[in-house]
């Protein structure tokens, strides 16, 4: 993370409770330098340029910290000294990727392919939290002893939220997208577009749009297209992707990921012989091969549900609407509960029978991948193999979205089976190269809606909606496009709905029958998963647009209803009552489940989960 040289005669020597012990030698108009926390830790604290409120600066900081500290030097903190804003990170002890390709060379083969990996898992962390890196370089990739970390993520942003800021050094234009030489505002697009030209570089050593002078390569930059020669085939043709000119065409950045980790490892171990296919499979299976097989650590965060979805939507005002009042709204969380220990698995539950969810369905993220359904004595049965289960709203059904596609014919399709009677029968949804995954019931229970992915041009391109009464399926293309990172659903009164973010805004639209979008609530933040809507459909629950709380909104008018403190790391698993929701809170031996009101207070916990790999994936729900 730079080389340290001596301190001048005007670089502090204290800077809030952090000791100054050096200066980092790095090009940028912020000044670096290596310090200590009041326990001796290493830490590195970036000054930034004087603002007129440097406390704005510091509070945009904040989100930073929400980050996950995975393949990323974690923001600490920060505050002000006179009206210079100060940024504290976690010190990474080891060379930048600009410092070390030109002493060691370049990087081939299997150590090129860690990289992207590695370096891109921390893009996927960061954009997973609702911040930009905005700076993706050489000079800000570290290659430490633990692997690559991505440092100085988000100080763009901050920066911005100053009007009298001048703008950052973002480094050599060479690794700036097209779209902000237009005056454009940079958005996920453009990490994407920076990180595959760093990789560029990593692989042969040269800017990939250098030339004589600044305006050269801008020209370049805008107008051609980036030498790759000598880059394997495979990665080639994901930095490609990835360096088209126009933001929208590249992928987002979790597609990129999946691109990297790649389908034949999937079916190695789940033993199916598939077809050759260079075709990824759904993200909860890659998330399955990983946790067993790939990249220590990684399992961990691809399976935590959902990631984060960037799509150029045009923004329509708000009408307003009234949700369908389907379930009787309930106030209290009952006290007493049984342990049960879910068979196979680490996950204990304390439940009670007046609970008005309860754990209903949980698919094992190990070999051979087997789908549960839970009875109504609450004893458990398999339903399948490497199928996503998700149970009808009154308990009596399930459906069965298979993982591995195209085993049997050219359709993908969705396997119903009757709890009661053990009756089955399937639907197909769509044709290759198209497939569907992420079922979700409708609330009277006669539908389930599906996401349809094109996998050929890296973009979600609509939904299928299947009539359980008729076993038929209906795809409708949707008018906007976008990545394959947030499902649809139905609203509480049968419509279809979906996450959405365009760079400047986050929230919900809703979709008529033929894909176009009739309602828009781009003020209200992200969705998570399928479950936005109370038991009542009064009320919907997103991650708040500039914080990491949970925001919960009247659907009806969009309005407010409150802003709920969660714990740090948490995420949001569902609703639990009108009232109450279940979030994930990270522990010493795994993870927790609680059940927590509108204030954050915690009511109860639901569910404990004893060990740190991610190995079953589960829901809450009806039983028959």
């Amino acid at each position: 993370m730079g080389r340290a040289v001596p301190l001048g005669p005007d670089d502090p020597t204290v800077v809030g409770e952090y000791r100054i012990t050096g200066r980092l030698d790095e090009p940028g108009p912020e000044d670096a330098y290596l310090a200590t926390d009041p326990r001796g830790t290493p830490v590195v604290i970036r000054m930034l340029a004087p603002v007129a409120d440097p406390e704005r600066v510091t509070a945009a900081v904040g989100p930073l910290k929400g980050v996950p500290a995975f393949c990323v030097a974690q923001v600490l903190g920060g505050g002000t000294l006179g009206d210079r804003p100060y940024v504290v990170s976690e010190h990474v002890d080891g060379p930048t990727l600009a410092e070390a390709v030109p002493e060691t060379g370049v990087l081939t083969g299997a150590a090129l392919h860690r990289l992207a990996v590695g370096t891109m898992s921390g893009v996927v962390a960061i954009h997973q939290a609702g911040v930009l890196h905005g700076d993706i370089r050489p000079s800000t990739v570290v290659l430490g002893p633990d692997g690559p970390r991505m440092a100085d993520f988000g100080l763009n942003e901050a920066l911005r939220v100053s009007e009298t800021t001048v703008t950052r050094h973002v480094g050599k234009p060479a690794y700036r997208a097209p779209e902000e030489f237009d005056g454009a505002r940079a958005g996920p697009p453009a990490d994407v577009f920076a990180w595959a030209a760093t990789m560029v570089f990593a692989a042969t050593g040269r800017d990939p749009f250098a030339g004589d002078s600044v305006a050269t390569t801008v020209n370049r930059v805008v107008r051609e297209n980036a030498d790759l020669t000598g880059i394997d085939v495979e990665l080639r043709s994901v930095l490609s992707a990835c360096l088209a000119k126009n933001p929208a065409d590249r992928p987002v950045a979790s597609d990129v990921l999946l691109r990297l980790i790649g389908e034949e490892s999937l079916l190695q171990v789940t033993g199916r012989v598939a077809r050759p296919s260079r075709r990824r499979v759904p993200w909860r299976a890659a998330t399955a091969f990983l946790a067993g097989a790939l990249v220590a650590g990684l399992a961990v965060f691809l399976a935590v549900p959902p990631r984060v979805e960037y799509l150029r939507v045009p923004v329509a005002p708000p009408s307003v609407t009234t949700a369908a009042t389907v379930a009787a709204e309930l106030d209290d969380v009952p006290e007493k509960t049984t342990d049960v220990t879910v068979p196979g698995t680490p996950v204990t539950l304390h439940e009670s029978a007046d609970d008005p969810l309860r754990f209903n369905s949980y698919l094992s993220l190990k070999a051979p991948f087997a789908s549960y359904v839970r009875r109504a004595d609450g004893t458990f049965t398999e339903v399948g193999r490497a199928e996503e289960p998700t149970v009808s709203p009154d308990g009596t059904s399930v459906v069965l979205s298979p993982w591995v596609k195209f085993l049997r014919s050219d359709y993908d399709y969705v396997k119903f089976r009757d709890l009661t009677t053990g009756a089955e029968f399937t639907v197909n949804t769509v044709r290759k190269p198209l497939r569907s995954a992420m079922p979700s019931w409708s609330r009277d229970g006669t539908k389930v809606v599906l996401s349809v992915e094109n996998p050929e041009k890296e973009r979600m391109e609509g939904f299928v909606v299947v009539d359980v009464t008729t076993r038929a399926a209906t795809f409708v293309k949707t008018e906007y496009y976008g990545g394959a990172a947030y499902p649809f659903g139905f609203t509480p009164d049968g419509q279809i709905a979906r996450g959405y973010s365009d760079g400047r805004h986050r929230g919900v639209e809703i979709y008529d029958t033929r894909g176009m979008v009739i309602r828009t609530l781009h003020w209200v933040g992200l969705p998570r998963d399928r479950s936005w809507f109370s038991p009542s459909g009064r009320s919907l629950a997103t991650l708040c647009p500039n914080s990491d709380d949970i925001c919960v909104w009247e659907m009806g008018s969009g309005a407010r209803l409150a802003t709920v403190p969660t714990p740090a790391d948490s995420l949001w698993h569902g609703w639990f009552t009108d009232r109450h929701f279940v979030v994930r809170v990270p522990t010493k031996k795994g993870y927790e489940l609680r059940i927590v009101d509108l204030l954050g207070k915690v009511e109860r916990v639901l569910a404990t989960v004893d060990g740190k790999e991610e190995n079953v994936f589960f829901r809450l729900g009806a039983l028959p």
